[in-house]
């Protein structure tokens, strides 16, 4: 008896040394970001590469920027997020708000091999990849009636796309970019948006919806709608599943933001977030992200396969050429213009 109850207590100090062991050597990692399908895009490559060169365990945290700005926000005095990646608007709404760190460059390997655009003012985080916002058309259905594919953002006025047209609200970069982009085409300025309101006020009787909440697969998918606006990365996602709907670049110009990852103010792990942001400006796993997730590259050294080129804006002539908002300005107004949409727009 005495032998089995040293041999139970020496099994128990066995067990009890081995798991805070196993703890310590698994740290945790958190990230705020996009969900599916960027999560799962990201998980491909760029997660288990991290987890499996630092010995840690990512957790994702899943958001809209605006949702991941206010879990930041929300969490200032004791944050529980290593690093976000937002849009580039959002962003800078956390860095005016002191939530996040300045980034070292020279703690950055492949910083030196990014577009210029890539660089955020005071370096408050960094561009990893760009998101282009346009135009979708649904070939099959344009190939079925014989219509012109579309080349402008009046294109979406046609009156065979009566009730056919899907657009999102201003609270989405999309329905964003189509005010700003009507109000570019109409002669206003980043000041006075006057003329954008009158011309998605005259689109409106086009609009199947003004999409809040994410329906606008299911609506090309059921033939509701055949044009609208969206993002490039999401049109790229969807044609990869079989469903016959292409990205068009207006004449006009594509609008579009960066995607930024930074590091969040009063976290620990710092050294982790360093490694975290550099892999992700890695050619390499630029590549992949362009390929996975659909977002156009910032690495010049990135190379991609000729299918995954198709499907995001790639070189220099197409990233220079993309029509970025005057963040400043559009920030400390777009609480007025998201007001004014709601009562002028969508309340007709």
């Amino acid at each position: 008896m005495k032998r089995i109850g040293l041999l139970v207590l020496a099994l128990a100090l066995l067990c009890g040394t081995r798991a805070p062991l196993t703890q310590a050597q698994t740290r945790e990692f958190v990230v705020a970001a996009w969900g599916d399908p960027y999560e799962a895009g990201w998980r491909k490559a760029l997660v288990p590469r991290f987890e499996k060169e630092n010995n840690v365990k990512v957790v994702w945290v899943q958001g809209f920027s605006s949702q991941t700005l206010a879990k930041l926000r929300a969490q200032k005095d004791n944050p529980q997020i290593d690093v976000a990646m937002l849009d580039d608007g959002p962003h800078r709404q956390a860095a005016a708000l002191g939530l996040v760190e300045k980034i070292d460059r020279t703690k950055l390997s492949n910083a030196k091999d990014l577009y210029d655009v890539a660089f955020e003012p005071g370096d408050f985080g960094i561009g990893f990849a760009i998101a282009a916002y346009g135009l979708y058309y649904d070939a099959k259905a344009f190939q079925e009636n014989g219509w012109a594919p579309p080349t402008s953002w009046l294109d979406l006025f046609r009156p065979e796309f009566k009730g056919r047209v899907s657009v999102h609200n201003i609270a989405n970069a999309n329905g964003l970019y189509l005010l700003l982009a009507l109000n570019t085409i109409a002669g206003g300025t980043d000041e006075n948006v006057d003329r954008g309101f009158a011309k998605v006020k005259e689109l409106a009787p086009n609009v199947v919806t003004f999409d809040k909440f994410g329906e606008t697969p299911t609506l090309i998918q059921q033939g509701q709608a055949v044009i609208g606006t969206w993002n490039l990365d999401r049109v790229a996602n969807l044609a990869s599943t079989g469903v016959p709907v292409r990205f068009v670049q207006p004449k006009e110009g594509t609008w579009g933001h960066k995607e930024v990852v930074t590091i969040v103010k009063g976290r620990p792990n710092v050294d982790l977030a360093y490694k975290w942001v550099d892999l992700m400006l890695d050619a390499e796993e630029q590549a992949n992200t362009a390929k996975y997730v659909g977002l156009s590259p910032l690495n010049k050294n990135a190379r991609l396969d000729p299918k995954t080129a198709e499907t995001v804006l790639y070189g220099p002539e197409q990233i220079e050429k993309l029509v970025i908002p005057n963040w400043e300005v559009v920030n400390a107004q777009r609480a007025a213009w998201t007001e004014r949409w709601n009562k002028e727009v969508e309340r007709r």
